[in-house]
């Protein structure tokens, strides 16, 4: 009797410590959602696109996508080529969670690579609205508004990254060029093309790209494309008579010219150039003086303002005109140094080019090449002073737009 109670103890003992066993083996399941994550994410980076999305659906399984899941799902699908349900995954992730940033960054990203630039710049902006001081969404907004000629956006964006000590010298160079440098659209135009036949309804683009191609020998195109785009639009109108003047069509440059207001300030440089071909004078200065109110910093525009005063008679009156085309001049001359291959190392240059924008009012250029200089050279006390006297200007601007009364 005794043997058989061992035994059955024995027996029970051996059960418990199975049942035993049996609840320490059991698996976690949050454990098990997080080793397929890192099996996933490490399939990933190993590049294995495929046997990671194999892995992502078994955790799927086991749990609905978590923002996380949701960012590596998007960077697994765009591995594989997968990109309109990568850009769902990324969608799916809300404003609220920390990686939303970066997803609308990723989005914009694909959609620049997709040549899509108007989701690319509504991604890129909402990056930075949810993050501000990302600067890679600016950088990539750069790209965008540089290709599409949209000067006055990226000297916004160029100013933020300014601010944020994000661009260095040839960043700073190129911005300057975008002002004056003559355009060659070779480099551009297939891009261009790429942008504008992706999505129709971006102007921007198509502008961009009928630019391009009225500075080269597809005129034809440019005609044809012209046609498809919104006549009443001031800079499609001007590109029509830009395209016109181009082969020589001067009778119907002129009757496009007269049949719609030339008050935007590109079409009224255009009129006055037509004004000074018909030698006069009048309307010639009347037109310049109204497309430098549009953009003050146009060399042409000051050039040919200078030009029609000279014809009239007024070559005083001239000359501060003539002064201001010069000092452009001179800032091409620098803009021509520095992007010679010995152009970032001449010790002086970013004070001389400062110096020069500061002049002719290119203050956000100005306050970069200063920035420059002194981040060079901090003794560099004429720099110093020059770019004191553009943040007094600029503390002035401010407080005399926040106080009513105060002029500016």
């Amino acid at each position: 009797m005794r043997l058989v109670l061992l035994a059955v103890a024995s027996v029970l003992a051996l059960v418990a410590a199975g049942a035993l066993v049996v609840r320490i083996r059991r698996p976690d399941p949050a454990q098990v959602q997080i080793q397929l994550f890192e099996q996933a994410d490490q399939e990933y980076k190993s590049g294995r696109p495929a046997v990671a999305w194999r892995t992502l659906e078994r955790l799927a399984r086991l749990r609905p996508p978590s923002s996380v899941d949701r960012f590596l799902r998007a960077a697994d699908l765009l591995a594989m080529d997968r990109k309109e349900e990568g850009l769902v995954e990324l969608a799916a992730i809300p404003d609220s969670h920390p990686f939303a940033p970066l997803a609308r960054l990723t989005t914009g990203q694909v959609e620049i690579h997709r040549y899509r630039a108007r989701p690319a710049e509504r991604a890129f902006l909402e990056s930075l609205r949810l993050f501000p001081i990302g600067v890679q969404p600016r950088k990539e907004l750069v790209y965008i508004y540089n290709i599409q000629g949209r000067q006055a956006e990226l000297d916004v964006q160029l100013s933020r990254l300014l601010d944020q000590d994000a661009i260095g010298f040839q960043q700073i160079l190129h911005w300057t060029k975008t002002r004056n440098t003559p355009w060659n659209p070779e480099g551009d135009l297939t891009v261009l093309e790429k942008l504008a036949m992706s999505d129709p309804g971006d102007l921007w683009s198509r502008l961009a790209f009928v630019r391009a191609l009225v500075r080269t020998t597809r005129q034809d195109l440019a005609r044809s494309m012209l046609e498809t785009l919104d006549a009443g639009l001031p800079d499609v109108r001007a590109l029509k008579i830009e395209l016109l003047l181009e082969l020589g069509d001067v009778v119907q440059a002129e009757a496009l010219l007269d049949s719609g207001s030339s008050e935007y300030y590109k079409l009224a440089r255009l009129r006055g150039r037509l004004f000074l071909k018909r030698g006069d004078a009048v309307g010639a200065e009347r037109c310049f003086r109204q497309a430098l109110a549009g953009d003050p910093y146009d060399r042409a525009t000051l050039h040919g303002l200078a030009t029609a005063l000279k014809l009239a008679g007024r070559a005083r009156e001239a000359e501060p005109y003539l002064a201001a085309a010069r000092r452009h001049d001179e800032l091409w001359g620098l803009v021509s140094q520095a992007s010679t291959d010995a152009g970032e190392r001449i010790p002086d240059l970013p004070r001389r080019i400062g110096l020069t924008c500061k002049s002719i009012g290119r203050l956000a250029e100005a306050r970069a090449w200063l920035s420059l200089a002194i981040k060079r050279d901090p003794l560099d006390s004429q720099s110093q002073q020059a770019l004191y006297e553009l943040r007094e200007a600029n503390d002035a601007k401010s407080t005399s737009q926040r106080t009513p009364g105060i002029a500016g």
